[in-house]
């Protein structure tokens, strides 16, 4: 039988376990910082390959919170996660922004200017953005962080003006605040 749409999704609280589990050991383990990552790209490698990982979200536009934000993520070179937003699923949809995700000691490492561009997931996580079940409380989104290998933190870069939502971006790229959600604030 084939897969719908629905099957693809899974909530946050899932997706947050497996990434968890799955990917933040290895995506988040110390590199060396002398290796340029062309060094170890092997001829004809694709970077889109990879397996991404599907998120449906909402509250990523503040302009309509209810809005679902369509993530494939996957961990990428550098020891974090890279997830594409579409406007849809559809196999034709347009990319709308990128949000690159990391973990906290890597967002306290950042200097203070560099930390007002992201956001917490777990402040974003009980601002409502898994559209499937009801919105935790700050203290038990961060303690289903905590149980899923620690609290991130993204950055939400939109390709152009929230009007062009959908279409061909026009304007300058900006980096986003999802709904009810302060730049820069830290993970209690």
């Amino acid at each position: 039988m084939p897969s719908t749409s629905q099957d693809r999704v899974v909530s946050r609280r899932t997706a947050l376990a497996g990434l968890g589990t799955a990917g933040l050991g290895l995506a988040f383990a110390p590199r060396a910082h002398h290796v340029i990552a062309q060094d170890a790209t092997p001829a004809g490698a694709d970077p889109s390959a990879g397996e991404r990982g599907h998120i449906d979200l909402a509250v990523h536009f503040p302009w309509d919170p209810a809005a679902i934000a369509h993530h494939w993520c996957k961990p990428v070179a550098g020891g974090f996660f890279e997830c594409l937003i579409y406007a849809s699923d559809a196999p034709d949809a347009p990319l709308v922004a990128v949000e690159e995700v990391v973990d906290e000691a890597t967002y306290q490492g950042f200097d203070p200017a560099e930390q007002r561009l992201w956001h917490s997931n777990v402040a974003e996580a009980a601002a409502g953005s898994d559209p499937n079940v009801p919105a935790p409380s700050l203290v038990e989104a961060a303690t289903e962080a905590a149980q899923a290998g620690g609290a991130t933190y993204g950055k939400l870069i939109l390709l152009g003006d929230p009007e062009t939502v959908g279409d061909l971006p026009m304007g300058e790229p900006r980096v986003i605040y999802p709904h009810g959600i302060e730049p820069g604030t830290p993970t209690p």
